[in-house]
């Protein structure tokens, strides 16, 4: 942003104003932003609205800040076809990866992509790390990836308006990081009906999304164990970095070792007397 370029460099940006002249531009700027994000959550109803999507998000997340299961009935997703209902709750019993197909890096990176998502102030940086999810959701779903490719830009969209509206309140900003295990079954079910023969495109994604999006969020057992999950391999992806941080320190041939006070230290090998 150029104001805050200004104020921390004014000799790079050559900016000796006077201090209401700065203020005044700050001010302009915080409208702009104001009226930006305004724009953007319009684009957002309109977008999930047109395919049907918002309704069933909004009344699950309005069930999240009413309480867990108050309106469950009224959660019943009229679009949704039994069919499709058993072959995506066959993924709920995975929380976010199989532990047997040793995925773990793109897991990992998803996960902390999703934390850092969450935790951001910044309205740009969350739909960057969100929309870094779909090509990695095709990295975990290998079978999936013509599907997602073929759908990505309606899907990182789709990916973008629903973090959005999580981040939109304090109370269900924290379901952001659910989006790993979301984006995960998405590309499961998308997968499994391309194979099908059916036709997938960007608004079936896009329903797909949102309807398991919003099964998930009215489930509370269910989307607390997907968060679990997710903070879990987000700290097997901030351990893996850390360590591989240390290693780098290390000098050759040293070995670490742990002091009284639990931090690491190298220790050189003494070579043996002969």
């Amino acid at each position: 942003m150029a104001s805050a370029l200004n104020r921390s460099y004014p000799d790079i940006q050559g900016e000796f104003e006077m201090e209401d002249e700065f203020e005044d531009e700050l001010e302009l700027e915080t409208e702009l932003e104001d009226e930006l994000e305004f724009e953007a959550e319009d684009e957002d109803e309109d977008f999930l609205g047109a395919i049907g999507g918002l309704g069933g998000i909004g009344k699950a997340l309005g069930g999240l800040l009413g309480g867990d299961g108050e309106y469950e009935a009224e959660f019943e997703f009229e679009a949704e076809a039994e069919t499709e209902d058993e072959a995506e709750e066959e993924y709920e019993d995975e929380a976010f990866v199989n532990p047997v197909r040793r995925i773990y890096p793109d897991a990992e990176l998803m996960a902390h992509l999703s934390s850092k998502a969450a935790s951001t102030s910044s309205e740009a940086e969350a739909e960057a790390f969100l929309g870094a999810l779909v090509p990695l959701a095709s990295k975990l779903i290998p079978r999936a990836a013509g599907v997602l490719a073929r759908n990505a830009p309606a899907l990182i969209r789709g990916t973008s308006a629903l973090g959005r509206r999580l981040r939109r309140n304090p109370a269900t900003r924290k379901y952001v990081t659910a989006m790993p295990v979301i984006l995960q079954r998405t590309a499961q079910s998308l997968a499994d009906q391309a194979s099908s023969g059916r036709p997938v495109s960007p608004e079936t994604a896009i329903s797909t999304m949102t309807r398991i999006a919003g099964r998930m969020f009215r489930r509370a057992p269910e989307r607390n164990r997907a968060m679990r999950a997710v903070n879990t391999f987000d700290r097997r992806y901030r351990r893996r970095r850390t360590s591989a941080g240390t290693a780098a320190g290390t000098p050759a041939g040293a070995r670490r070792v742990r002091g009284a006070n639990g931090t690491a230290r190298p220790v050189r090998r003494r070579r043996a007397r002969r």
